[in-house]
């Protein structure tokens, strides 16, 4: 089972990237073999028609639909910006959309860090309504951590085992999710 990985925005610092690894270890643990995008893999361009070109994309477009082709199933870690999920990531699905849409069949496990006291709520119910009528099977399961310049310790360790072992739980359920074929419903 692939997996493809990846958080919502372009930061090397991102603290949702820190909270993906964490992830990463239960896909892997139930079987998953992960391919994490670097901090950079979601830099493509606008959304725009005019940059398709008899049904080709750009090249950085191409590289990132043919990524998710590859995939059974995806680990989003989702930022909040201004109550939603970033334009980096909304851009992201955006482009995997377009004809033929690359998601169709997939499985999504999403979950985020946030500085506000509700830990990506809102983010999470916005990419949910996004993937779930590109026919993606969104688990039920996820993580919000909130307080997120105060969820880490000076090593970028998640201070909250809870919080670190539900993590880990989401990537195993993931993996789950796909061998019971629910991408497939």
């Amino acid at each position: 089972m692939k997996i493809l990985a990846f958080a919502g925005s372009l930061r090397k610092g991102s603290l949702n990237r820190r909270l993906l690894r964490y992830a990463i270890e239960g896909a892997e643990a139930a079987g998953g073999v992960v391919d994490e995008l670097p901090p950079d893999g979601l830099a493509l361009p606008l959304y725009n028609e005019d940059l398709e070109r008899d049904g080709s994309y750009p090249p950085d477009v191409e590289a990132w639909r043919a990524r998710i082709v590859e995939a059974e199933g995806l680990l989003i870690a989702s930022p909040e910006y201004n109550h939603g999920m970033s334009g980096v990531l909304k851009n992201a699905i955006d482009w995997g959309s377009r004809p033929p849409n690359v998601f169709d069949r997939k499985v999504a496990a999403s979950f985020g860090t946030t500085v506000g006291p509700y830990g990506t709520a809102r983010s999470q119910m916005n990419v949910r309504l996004c993937l779930t009528p590109l026919n993606v099977w969104v688990v039920p399961k996820t993580v919000l951590v909130p307080h997120a310049g105060k969820a880490f310790d000076a090593d970028g360790e998640l201070g909250d085992p809870k919080a670190a072992d539900d993590l880990r739980a989401v990537g195993r359920v993931l993996v789950q999710a796909i061998q019971a074929g629910l991408g497939r419903l």
